[in-house]
């Protein structure tokens, strides 16, 4: 059974992103799944995933008329306290390659495409982990669900 265009976005972007966290042997956060995160160290490091749509645009008055369904994927990358920005700053760059502008994902028919260039955000920390947030913003084009 076909997913749809919603759930069928979300799954091609998250499966990019763990194929992602699988060439930088790196484990990944999803979202809603379990997860335990490694110990906060210096050289500790992993990924966690964000599903953010936006409203939807309808781009026309018919029942038949293409809908715009766009939003952010995001994944932000955590070092444990001590280590440095560079090395998840090199992690954060690498995510931009490989989501980069023009990416197309696809699941059940559906194409959702890196509209816009991928941005690296300001690192953010808490107590025991610093955050680089990698903000991927996509765009899909798709019909009006019947």
């Amino acid at each position: 059974m076909a997913e749809p265009v919603e759930v069928a976005i979300e799954s091609a972007l998250i499966t990019r992103a763990q194929a992602f966290a699988t060439a930088q042997s790196l484990t990944i956060a999803l979202p809603n799944v379990a997860f335990t995160a490694p110990t906060a160290s210096p050289t500790a490091h992993y990924l966690e995933a964000h599903f953010l749509p936006a409203p939807t645009n309808g781009l026309g008055l018919s029942t038949d008329s293409t809908n715009q369904l766009y939003g952010i994927f995001q994944i932000s990358v955590y070092c444990g306290l001590g280590g440095g920005e560079y090395a998840p700053g090199r992690i954060a760059s690498a995510a931009l390659s490989y989501f980069k502008f023009q990416t197309v994902v696809n699941k059940d028919g559906f194409y959702a495409t890196v509209w816009k260039q991928p941005y690296r955000g300001p690192a953010i920390k808490d107590a025991t982990w610093l955050m680089i947030p990698v903000t991927i913003p996509y765009v899909c084009f798709a019909p009006n669900p019947a």
